[in-house]
């Protein structure tokens, strides 16, 4: 196996990438075999990366669409096309699927099933269910034969209106490119058509560059085009200026709302499936890193909770002065802000009820050196960023990007995040798990509520935790001892990223409601 390609940095920097595994320098090649690993620690063939396809400036994996939608229960077989024939003239990702059962799934849930796997650009933008996959005389499926989509199906759940003020015309123009859709109505909205936490950023970014002011937590409280282009519109027009504020209500309600905390992507709209799936009623607000929105970013996790407990002080004092409990829930380094916020809070008085921790950090000396080793890279990328953002299309800034993209997967950030590239908000990133890096976790004397997936509660005994760097039993153990009120474990389906993506999130919201009939027993 050769080094690299003799003359072609850029085409070296994209097929040979930095081994996340092996020692700083060390590199991986990019054989285009596609695979996954299975529990056991074997890895599964997929096949060849031979079907890749680009699509509105996205390269796509088709086979990739294709394993997830065969992971889904409800699917028995699928294949996926990129059909350039569809009525309109629009290119477009189809999936053929045949269900597991006599009842089909529905578009809206096949999407939001692949949500919790793949990036926004990936969900087919049409879904044809057929009793059987065509196959030719060699027994391989016939994708020649597959039908085309019926043209009238419309598979939006809202009667199309097409935008109409200049607004949201920006708007419209700017969602399509993001989630790679051809039509896009002012109703529809964006987390249910493929919208995630990262395409936030993107229009946030993409809409100042068009003349309109648009921070990720407009989009959250706004989803739709109609309701985010007047909202633009109207902040616009009262000469508001941009408030850097960390709250986003995500759903209004009665009573105390649920206060969210992001991980250390740093963007609330990680927690709008969860609003969702939780019962109607309850308000959830959320938390957003202050960097998303021009702002900074305190510098350690203390300062982050300190700026946040600022912000809910007293908010649930009733008539009688007395407080209500606050309730907090974090994830991933969330979980760690929040459990600082819960110290905070309890020293200033405020109680604390329920603080639901969803696979914090524990600090240790292997994941510290990891995490100082991919805030050493984004580093890197920090500055790989800027440069692209200098230069003028070309080859040399092809292969920057190509450099980029591989210093982003090298320093473990999901292929969805490296796809942003010149948009990566990398500053934010590289703060946020500097913080994270440099934290100590104390004792806290309330309840802890902590939450594992089930796939890092199932691993065998002593394996290490993906991205925890410690093993399940040491984990709890070391959790027991810091929770002085006692700690609940809860094990919710999934790992760590799709237990709070459609569809399972769903037991997250469940295991949040018993534990508030818990505490109104």
């Amino acid at each position: 196996m050769g080094r690299g390609y003799l003359g072609r940095p850029g085409l070296t920097a994209a097929t040979y990438v930095p081994d996340p595994y092996g020692l700083p320098g060390d590199r991986l090649c990019r054989t285009g075999d596609l695979g996954t690993h299975r529990p056991d620690g074997s890895v599964e063939w997929l096949g060849r990366r031979d079907s890749q396809v680009k699509l509105r400036g996205f390269r796509i994996e088709l086979g990739e669409i294709e394993h997830a939608l065969r992971a889904l229960p409800e699917v028995r077989q699928a294949v996926v096309l990129h059909r350039t024939d569809l009525p309109g003239g629009e290119p477009a990702l189809v999936a053929y699927l045949v269900p597991q059962g006599p009842a089909a799934p529905t578009p809206e849930e096949l999407r939001r099933a692949l949500r919790a796997s793949l990036s926004a650009y990936m969900i087919p933008a049409r879904f044809v269910v057929l009793d059987e996959l065509p196959v030719n005389r060699s027994g391989k499926i016939d994708k020649r034969a597959l039908p085309l989509p019926p043209a009238e199906l419309d598979q939006n759940d809202t009667e199309f209106v097409a935008p109409a003020t200049p607004a949201e015309k920006v708007l419209a123009e700017i969602w399509r490119e993001v989630l790679g859709l051809a039509r896009i109505g002012v109703h529809d909205d964006f987390f249910r058509i493929g919208g995630s936490s990262l395409s936030t950023v993107r229009v946030s970014l993409m809409s100042a560059g068009r003349g309109l002011t648009v921070s990720v937590g407009d989009l959250i409280e706004h989803p739709t085009i109609a309701q985010l282009a007047e909202h633009a519109t109207r902040a616009a027009g009262a000469g508001l200026p941009a408030a850097v504020t960390s709250e986003v209500r995500l759903r209004e309600g009665t009573g105390e709302p649920l206060w969210c905390v992001h991980p250390t992507g740093g963007s609330a709209a990680w927690f709008v499936p969860l609003a969702r799936a939780l019962p109607p009623g309850r308000p959830v607000h959320a938390f957003q890193a202050r960097g998303l929105l021009g702002g900074v970013d305190p510098s350690t996790v203390t300062g982050i909770a300190a700026n946040y407990v600022a912000e809910i002080t007293d908010r649930t004092a009733d008539a009688t002065g007395e407080r209500a409990p606050h309730a907090l829930l974090g994830w991933s380094m969330g979980a760690n802000i929040a459990l600082e916020m819960a110290t905070q809070l309890d020293r200033a008085g405020h109680p604390v009820a329920p603080l639901v921790l969803i696979e914090p950090y524990l600090p240790n000396p292997a994941a510290r050196a990891r995490l100082n080793g991919v805030t050493d890279d984004l580093r890197t990328a920090w500055r790989q960023r800027d440069l692209i953002r200098q230069l003028p299309p070309s080859p040399e800034r092809d292969r920057a990007t190509a450099e980029l993209t591989a210093t982003l997967l090298g320093a473990g950030m999901s292929p969805a995040e490296a796809a942003l590239v010149e948009n990566a908000p990398i500053e934010v990133w590289h703060s946020l798990l500097a913080a994270l890096a440099g934290y100590e976790v104390r004792p806290y004397p309330g309840h802890i509520h902590l939450v594992v997936g089930s796939e890092a509660a199932g691993l065998p005994r002593g394996r290490t935790m993906p991205g925890l760097d410690v093993d399940y039993d040491t984990y709890l153990a070391r959790w027991r001892d810091l929770a002085g009120g006692g700690l609940t474990v809860h094990i919710s389906e999934g790992d760590h990223m799709s237990m709070m993506a459609e569809p399972r999130v769903s037991g997250i919201a469940e295991i949040l409601v018993a534990i508030k009939e818990g505490e109104n027993r």
